[in-house]
């Protein structure tokens, strides 16, 4: 429950003013019905109120993802040969990217 709540403050924040107003159960019958089943007090219910199962909670906690930097990296020369066959221009690199095993003679 604390993903919903979390979820929802944050939905909140998005807007410029939030009114929340609670509806009284005699006039929200559903809600009142989805209530009563969750603490189990009527199974009847089950017949009336359309109920799915979820295998897992419909929202789930996001993963922590750390930011993308457009700085060069050691990784660049690599990924430029394995993804169109281009050395860098500077010959001691592309000799290390050979001695490394980055680069095969064919």
């Amino acid at each position: 429950m604390a993903f919903y709540l979390e979820k929802a403050k944050e939905l909140l924040g998005q807007f410029d003013t939030v009114t929340i107003t609670q509806i009284p159960r005699n006039k929200n019958t559903n809600a009142d019905a989805l209530a009563r089943l969750t603490i189990g007090l009527e199974d009847s219910l089950l017949k009336t109120v359309p109920l799915e199962i979820l295998d897992e909670p419909s929202i789930n906690k996001r993963q922590q993802v750390d930011a993308i930097s457009d700085k060069p990296t050691w990784m660049d020369p690599i990924m430029a040969y394995l993804r169109d066959g281009t050395l860098p221009q500077d010959k001691f690199e592309a000799h290390r990217l050979f001695f490394l095993g980055y680069v095969r003679l064919s």
